[in-house]
């Protein structure tokens, strides 16, 4: 009887423990991963926009999906500023999150046996294809999906503002392609060529452009009837004629305002041209967390799992990417990428244990509340490893710092140079960074408590010492040499005296030629000389503010040829002048003018030698 009475309660406790396991589990499935219960989730996120919306954010869209079903899908704001409202079925420009479509592509093909990511990639490109290869070391697919294959950045013939201008893919990495500065594997700088190469291997190996394969690989086989990849949205023409019905917008000293470029194409489109809804966004983020285990988009589940595992670390082996999937620091383990065009901004997470994604969408160029602010709120606080015993004394990482990921030749490499920014120490585990306060929370890891608005969207700053260099999570940061900062620092003042010499000294020639006329004094030849040498200095800077905006403003390189020779022109003038000036400077007796002349010749030879020096030129 004791035996049967032990038996029974025996399983009465193992089945009030599975109960109570099974509420566990519920619960746990019931909730996001910050905690917040699924049934409140609806009501959290209008909650959030509602602080937003209209105030620092236009519109938006988000959806969420747990376990394979959707459980939100709303939109939020305006699709045209006093026009037209979002719905669920606006759509919104991807942006950087079309990259992700690109890795998903590349590991079909390695499943299929036809792509190695260990290979050099030139097995699969054109004969000479890259013809500015610096080193030795291949470069390999896994160096496209970490961003570490060496390239510098270009700005130039990466947007386009009309379609009539935007080359097939081949044509754009040919005419494009940058320089190789880095050896492959060694540093990380952001590089949408490589992505746009990554694409045409996907062309090469499966004999399709690029568009059509992610249609016919990914979009339709996952339902996802509302997106378009076609650089010019060829390939839906539903989603080409919604793209009419929404405009992207800036946000000017706090105002909202129609953005200038707000329609934009992309010639390296692999790396950013998709166009859809959140629906269908977290369609594909579904996809990457099947309730089986295999996924629609493979033929078994190693594949996937192989794609979501760390492929690149950062210092510590805190995980950095994913087979091109950017990790995600929150509650539990996300991945994702975010994205951002002239007008538009994007961010997709998803955990794939707990099977929770997001997908949120603005029409709003830089836009960080939603997007940043709401994807955290949903998946929670990272949580570090408790050791204190090696943090680092901040005080010793003080410095500059430059982008890895920024031009090094052609003129636009001069806007870039002037971005320094220079890491202080407050105390020894605290530093700022242009306003930003940033704390360490793991032996040379801080996190970015805000502060610093361009800072918004880099949550941790990594320390690597040893490497000497800063890194986040898509690009590094290099400590400036004592020359290169002397040059840049000392290129701007220059740069800035020339300029304001220039308002001066035509005053000054206004004044002397009205003087002249009065008392009917002639011209002399040095007099003609330095006039022209004024008179061209104004016009190279006036040149080169029409160069900058038109670069901002996405002109086709062949465009802006013209003024690459007005300075060329200037450069050969400036010292056949100068010569005719100072062999003819003694017929100038006044004192006076001779200063005027000596400063004009100064002034011009100054900016001629900044414009070779940074290559205005070319």
């Amino acid at each position: 009887m004791l035996k049967k009475m032990f038996k029974l309660l025996a399983i009465s406790a193992i089945f009030i423990l599975g109960i109570v396991h099974s509420i566990a589990a519920a619960d746990i499935s019931s909730e996001a991963p910050s905690g917040i219960p699924l049934s409140e989730l609806e009501q959290f996120i209008d909650d959030f926009a509602a602080k937003h919306i209209g105030n620092g954010t236009a519109g938006a869209s988000v959806s969420v999906i747990k376990n394979g079903e959707i459980i939100i899908n709303k939109a939020y704001g305006y699709a045209i500023q006093g026009e037209a409202e979002t719905d669920p079925n606006s759509v919104f420009e991807w942006g950087s999150a079309t990259k992700l479509l690109v890795w998903t592509s590349a590991m079909q093909l390695e499943e299929q046996g036809k792509l190695n990511l260990n290979n050099d990639i030139r097995e699969y490109l054109p004969q000479n294809f890259l013809k500015k290869i610096k080193y030795e070391t291949p470069i390999t697919m896994y160096n496209l999906m970490h961003h570490n294959a060496g390239w510098e950045d270009r700005v130039v013939d990466l947007f386009y503002s009309s379609p009539c201008c935007v080359p097939n893919l081949e044509e754009a990495l040919l005419s494009w392609e940058p320089a190789q500065i880095f050896q492959p594997g060694t540093i990380v700088a952001y590089s949408n060529f490589g992505v746009g190469l990554a694409g045409f291997i996907v062309e090469r190996l499966s004999g399709l452009p690029f568009h059509q394969y992610v249609r016919e690989n990914i979009f339709e086989p996952l339902g996802m009837r509302n997106t378009a990849i076609h650089p010019l949205q060829a390939d839906n023409l539903s989603v080409a004629e919604r793209r009419g019905q929404i405009k992207g917008h800036i946000s000017a000293n706090g105002i909202l305002i129609p953005a200038p470029n707000e329609r934009i194409f992309i010639g390296m489109y692999p790396a950013g041209s998709a166009i859809g809804t959140t629906l269908d966004a977290v369609k594909f983020l579904s996809a990457l967390m099947p309730d089986n285990e295999t996924s629609v988009l493979f033929n078994n589940s190693e594949t996937l799992n192989k794609m979501l595992q760390v492929s690149l670390s950062f210092r510590d082996g805190f995980p950095r990417f994913s087979h091109g999937f950017m990790e995600h620091y929150g509650a539990v383990r996300a991945l994702g990428h975010g994205g951002n065009t002239a007008a538009f901004s994007t961010l997709f997470t998803f955990a794939p244990e707990e099977r929770f994604g997001v997908a949120v969408m603005a029409n709003q160029a830089q836009e960080t509340a939603l997007c940043y602010g709401l994807t955290k709120a949903l998946f929670g606080e990272f949580t570090p490893p408790e050791d204190k015993s090696t943090f680092a004394d901040a005080n010793e990482l003080t410095g500059f710092y430059t982008m890895a990921r920024k031009p090094t030749s052609g003129f636009t490499s001069f806007i870039m140079s002037m971005v320094l920014l220079p890491f202080n120490a407050t105390d020894e585990n605290t530093l700022v960074l242009g306003g930003a306060v940033l704390k360490q929370i793991s032996p040379y890891v801080f996190k970015n408590t805000g502060g610093f608005e361009l800072l918004d969207i880099v949550d941790y700053i990594f320390f690597d010492v040893q490497n000497d260099r800063v890194s986040v999570m898509y690009f590094d940061l290099l400590p400036i040499k004592t020359g290169e900062l002397i040059l840049n620092i000392s290129s701007a003042i220059l740069f800035a005296l020339c300029v304001l010499y220039i308002l001066p000294a035509i005053f000054i020639l206004i004044i002397g030629a009205v003087r002249n006329k009065k008392k009917r004094i002639p011209s002399n030849l040095i007099k003609k000389l330095n006039l022209a040498l004024i008179l061209s200095i104004t016009a190279v800077i006036i040149n080169n503010t029409i160069l900058a905006v038109r670069t901002l403003n996405f002109s086709v390189y062949a465009s802006l040829l013209v003024h690459f020779i007005f300075n060329i022109a200037f450069i050969i003038f400036v010292p056949i002048c100068v010569v005719f000036m100072r062999v003819n400077r003694k017929k100038e007796p006044s004192k006076a003018s001779r200063v005027f002349n000596m400063f004009s010749m100064i002034s011009s030879i100054i900016l001629a030698a900044f414009l070779i020096v940074w290559e205005f030129w070319r």
